[in-house]
């Protein structure tokens, strides 16, 4: 049993070396947090420069549910860009951004809570 294990194992890694990190044009992408603190009613940082390609992880530490969207016809076409629905207490939700621009979003409980994603060229 123990040996199939680290057969089991051994081919994760096998699988995982081949797994590309990178956008096919070599570029590196990166992660960056935007957190909603406990009762803070708040996203830190409000304002987050990135660029094409990076992802965004909205974490809410707060103990009430958080509901982070766009803000309706901010951005091109009628899909909201930003969409977290099920933001609650202790979880993550996670965006990864393909376009340069600018993406003001916020809370559609808390209405108050504004940000901004702006999204630079590589």
């Amino acid at each position: 049993m123990r040996r199939a294990a680290v057969v089991s194992a051994g081919a994760w890694l096998i699988l995982l070396a081949g797994w590309p990190l990178a956008p096919s044009g070599g570029e590196e992408t990166h992660q960056f947090d935007v957190v909603i603190a406990q009762d803070s009613y708040a996203f830190d940082p409000k304002q987050i420069a990135i660029e094409v390609g990076d992802t965004v992880r909205w974490r809410n530490e707060d103990t009430r549910r958080h509901l982070t969207a766009s803000i309706p016809g901010s951005g091109s076409g009628d899909r909201l860009e930003i969409l977290c629905e099920d933001l609650y207490a202790g979880k993550a939700c996670l965006h990864t951004f393909e376009k340069p621009g600018r993406y003001p979003y916020f809370c559609f409980i808390h209405n108050r809570m504004r940000g901004e994603v702006v999204v630079l060229d590589r």
